[in-house]
C-alpha cells in the first residue's frame, strides 16, 4: 500500500475563499484538461486554469507563499512529511458532472529536458471546495487494490500520496469540484528513509511542546518512538 498523509485545514480559510473566487469568476481562463494527460486522453474529464495564463501563476505563487511563509500546525505537517526541496507549480482543476479521472499513476519525472526538471516523489491534492456541495469526485488512492482509502476533505483540507500509487477521481454525479494539486520532490528519495525522518521529526515537534509531561502526551511520544524503532530494525536486519 502507497503512504497515504490526510492534512486537515492545510489552507486557511480566507486563502481558500480568494482561491474559489478567483476560479469561479466570469471569464477564468479555463482549458480542456486533456491538453495535460499522457497517452490516454480518455481517462481524463475535467477542465484546467491555462499553464500560460497570468492567473495560474499568481494563484500558484500565492498557495506556495503561505506553505513557505509562517508555520502553523498543518504546514509543519506537511514540511515533516514531504522534506521537501521544491515543487512544481499548482495546477487547478475543474471538475463538474460527468468528469473524473480513472485509474493512472502520476509522472516520476515531471518537466523532462527542460531546466525545471524535477524528481515527482509526492503527489498532493488541496480540496478548495466543501464536500457537500458536490456528489462524487472522491480521491481514491491505491485504487487498484481492495480496500482502497477514499477522501472528499473539507476545503482547505489536503491529501499527500505517494507519486507511484495508482489513483482515480471518481465521477463527479452533480456539483463542481475545485482542487489545486503539486508534485513534490524531497530532499529524502528514499520512501522508508523519509518516513522514519517524519516520524522523529513529529516526534521533536510534540516533545518541544508545552505540557510535553502529560500522560497521555507521554503515551503518544512512546508508541511512536516504537514505530520508529521498529522501521529502523526492519530496514537493517536481513
Amino acid at each position: 500500500m502507497a503512504q497515504v498523509y490526510p492534512i486537515r485545514n492545510l489552507l486557511a480559510p480566507g486563502l481558500v475563499a480568494e482561491l474559489r473566487a478567483a476560479l469561479q469568476a466570469e471569464g477564468a481562463p479555463w482549458v480542456d484538461g486533456q491538453q495535460t494527460v499522457g497517452r490516454d486522453g480518455t481517462k481524463k474529464r475535467n477542465h484546467e486554469i491555462a499553464a500560460d495564463s497570468p492567473l495560474r501563476q499568481e494563484l500558484s505563487d500565492k498557495v506556495s507563499a503561505y506553505l513557505r511563509g509562517p508555520l502553523t500546525n498543518e504546514t509543519l505537517a506537511f514540511r515533516h512529511v514531504c522534506d521537501p526541496r521544491r515543487w512544481s507549480p499548482f495546477l487547478f482543476s475543474r471538475t463538474g458532472p460527468g468528469g473524473g479521472y480513472r485509474d493512472h499513476m502520476d509522472s516520476a519525472v515531471m518537466f523532462r529536458g527542460s531546466p525545471e526538471e524535477m524528481r515527482s516523489d509526492l503527489s498532493m491534492t488541496i480540496f478548495l471546495t466543501e464536500p457537500d456541495s458536490y456528489q462524487g469526485g472522491e480521491l481514491v488512492v491505491d485504487s487498484d487494490m481492495p480496500y482502497a482509502p477514499t477522501f472528499k476533505m473539507a476545503a482547505g483540507g489536503a491529501v499527500l500520496y505517494a507519486t507511484n500509487a495508482i489513483h482515480r477521481v471518481a465521477e463527479v454525479t452533480a456539483g463542481e469540484r475545485l482542487v489545486a494539486v503539486i508534485w513534490i520532490e524531497s530532499r529524502i528519495a528514499d520512501v522508508g528513509t523519509r518516513q522514519i525522518n517524519a516520524d522523529l521529526l513529529q516526534v521533536m515537534s510534540v516533545l518541544t511542546r508545552d505540557g510535553a509531561c502529560d500522560p497521555e502526551i507521554r503515551e503518544s511520544v512512546v508508541t511512536k518512538l516504537e514505530k520508529v524503532r521498529s522501521n529502523v530494525v526492519k530496514r537493517h536486519t536481513a
